[in-house]
C-alpha cells in the first residue's frame, strides 16, 4: 500500500457511527452520562496537560467535543492546546499537521484558529465558528461546541467523515497518542427546544433579577430595558455598572416598566439593590461597593424577611482583586450565619434569614473562587478570619444555575467583538436551608421565536441593545 491512500490509512485510530446527540454546553457533564467515551488517551504521558478521555456528540447543526485535560486549568488561555480536523480525508490539503491535512485547526489558549479548506487560509475567532466552551472557570474538563454551518463561512465541517487530533503543543501530549480519531457526523435534527416560560409558579415566590447593565444603559438605552423589566417582573433587583446615577434614580426607571409597585433603592458607588419592598438596612461590605440590603418582607405573606448581597467583584486578570473581595463577601456571611456571629456592623440576622448573593462574579480564572462563593472558603484568612460553611445548616449555598428560556445553555454574557467565548459570569446563589428553588432562566430574546417575543411584549434585538450580559431570573420560596 503506497501514496496518499497508505497515508490517510495510517492516521486511522478510531471509527465510529453517526452520533446523534444534542450535548448541552453547560459545564455539568450529566447528558455525557449515556454516550461512551469515543477514545481514551495513556495516562501520564503529558508534561503539562495529561489528555484523558473524550466524548464527541453531533447534530445536523453542531459538532460538540468534551475532554479530559488532566489537571486544573483554564482553557481560554495559559496553554497551546489545539484541536485539529480533517473534515475531507485527503492529507494533501489544509494545514500539514500531526499527520493530516486539517482543514480547521483551533489553539485553545490562543482564542484564535485558522480555516484551510483546500489552499485557503483564513484566521477565525470565536464567533466566526459559534464556538462555546463551559465551564467558564477553571477544571480538568471541558465541554466545547462548534457550527457545522454559518452564513459567512459556508460548510465549516460538511463531514459525513472527519478526522481529529487533539495535541498539547507545550507539553507534547497528544490525542490519540498515534494516528487520529476518525468519527461520522450526524445529520439528526437538534433535539426539540424547552417551552418558553416566564411566569411565576406561584405569587408567592420571591422573583430576584440580576442584571449588568453596562455603563449605565439602564439609563442610555431605556426603551429596551423597560420591555425586559416588564416581561420579568422581578420582585428585588441587583443592578451592577450603573456609574453615575443613585438607586433612587434606578427605582423611578424600574417604575416607568413596573408602575404598580413603590419602588425602593439602595445603593454604593457601584452596589445597586432595587427592591418593591422597603428595606430595613443597607450598607457597603468593602471600599469597592459590593453591598448588603436586609428586606421587608410583608408580613401578611411571608414569616421572614430577607438579607441580599449584590456582588461585582473586577474582571479579567485580577484574580488577587477578585479573591480579596469574594473572600470579604465570605466573610460577611460568616458574620451573620455562625454560632457566635457578632458583627462589625452591628447586623445581627436572626437565624434562618434567607440570603441570597446576586451579580456579576467575573468567575473566569480558578474554580477556587467559585468555591469561595458557594462553601465560604476563605482564601486570605489573616485579613478576613477562617473560612465557613455559607448556609445557616453548616453546608454550600446552592446555585441556581439557569438555563436560557426556550433553550438548554446557560451563559450570561456574551460580546461578538471580544476574542472569549461566551461564558457563565452572572450567579444567584441562595440559602437552600431555607429558601427553595421554585424557577430560574436567563433571557436572550435573540433567542426566542415570535409568538413568545409577542406574548411577552420584547423584540428579538432587546437584549442584545440593552447589555452584553443578560438578566438572570431565580424565584425562591421561603
Amino acid at each position: 500500500m503506497t501514496g496518499a491512500w497508505a497515508l490517510a490509512a495510517a492516521v486511522v485510530a478510531t471509527t465510529v457511527s453517526p452520533v446523534g446527540h444534542t450535548a448541552v454546553v453547560d459545564g455539568s457533564f450529566g447528558e455525557w452520562s449515556d454516550v461512551a467515551p469515543l477514545h481514551t488517551d495513556a495516562e501520564g504521558d503529558g508534561e503539562r496537560l495529561d489528555l484523558g478521555r473524550i466524548w464527541v456528540a453531533s447534530d445536523h447543526e453542531r459538532l460538540t467535543l468534551s475532554f479530559e485535560i488532566g489537571t486544573d486549568a483554564s482553557l481560554q488561555g495559559g496553554n497551546n492546546l489545539t484541536l485539529l480536523l480533517d473534515t475531507d480525508g485527503d492529507t494533501s490539503t489544509g494545514l500539514k499537521a500531526e499527520g493530516l491535512g486539517a482543514d480547521l485547526a483551533w489553539t485553545f489558549g490562543e482564542r484564535s484558529g485558522t480555516l484551510a479548506p483546500g489552499s485557503d487560509r483564513t484566521r477565525i475567532e470565536q464567533y466566526d465558528i459559534g464556538l462555546l466552551q463551559a465551564p467558564t472557570v477553571s477544571s480538568t474538563r471541558f465541554e466545547v461546541s462548534l457550527l457545522r454551518r454559518t452564513p459567512e463561512l459556508g460548510s465549516v465541517l460538511p463531514g459525513p467523515n472527519i478526522r481529529l487530533v487533539l495535541v498539547d503543543e507545550d507539553g507534547g501530549d497528544r490525542l490519540p497518542d498515534t494516528g487520529a480519531v476518525e468519527l461520522e457526523l450526524s445529520e439528526a435534527e437538534p433535539a426539540p427546544r424547552p417551552e418558553v416560560s416566564l411566569e411565576r409558579r406561584h405569587p408567592d415566590d420571591i422573583r430576584v433579577l440580576t442584571y449588568n447593565v453596562l455603563f449605565d444603559g439602564l439609563f442610555k438605552r431605556p426603551a429596551a430595558f423597560t420591555r425586559i423589566l416588564k416581561a420579568v417582573d422581578p420582585d428585588i433587583i441587583c443592578f451592577q455598572e450603573i456609574w453615575s446615577h443613585t438607586a433612587r434614580q434606578a427605582a423611578d426607571q424600574v417604575s416607568l416598566a413596573i408602575p404598580d409597585a413603590a419602588w425602593y433603592g439602595a445603593n454604593t458607588t457601584e452596589g445597586h439593590v432595587v427592591s418593591r419592598y422597603p428595606m430595613l438596612e443597607a450598607r457597603a461590605i468593602d471600599e469597592a461597593g459590593n453591598y448588603w440590603a436586609v428586606i421587608d418582607l410583608p408580613d401578611d405573606r411571608y414569616d421572614t424577611d430577607i438579607a441580599v448581597v449584590s456582588a461585582h467583584p473586577p474582571c479579567c486578570d485580577k484574580e488577587r482583586e477578585r479573591q480579596e473581595q469574594l473572600d470579604g463577601i465570605a466573610a460577611w456571611l460568616r458574620e451573620r450565619t455562625s454560632e457566635d456571629r457578632d458583627a462589625d456592623d452591628g447586623l445581627v440576622l436572626p437565624e434562618g434569614t434567607p440570603i441570597v448573593v446576586a451579580g456579576d462574579m467575573n468567575l473566569v480564572g480558578g474554580a477556587g473562587q467559585l468555591r469561595t462563593l458557594l462553601e465560604g472558603r476563605i482564601v486570605y484568612e489573616d485579613a478576613f478570619g477562617p473560612s465557613h460553611a455559607a448556609d445557616w445548616d453548616g453546608t454550600p449555598l446552592a446555585d441556581a444555575d439557569p438555563r436560557h428560556a426556550g433553550g438548554r445553555l446557560n451563559f450570561t454574557w456574551r460580546d461578538s467583538r471580544s476574542s472569549f467565548a461566551p461564558g457563565k459570569l452572572d450567579y444567584i446563589v441562595y440559602s437552600d436551608s431555607v429558601l427553595e428553588l421554585q424557577n430560574a432562566f436567563v433571557l436572550a430574546t435573540e433567542e426566542l421565536d415570535a409568538e413568545t417575543l409577542k406574548r411577552y411584549g420584547l423584540r428579538p434585538g432587546d437584549t442584545l441593545e440593552a447589555s452584553d450580559h443578560l438578566p438572570v431570573v431565580a424565584d425562591l420560596r421561603p
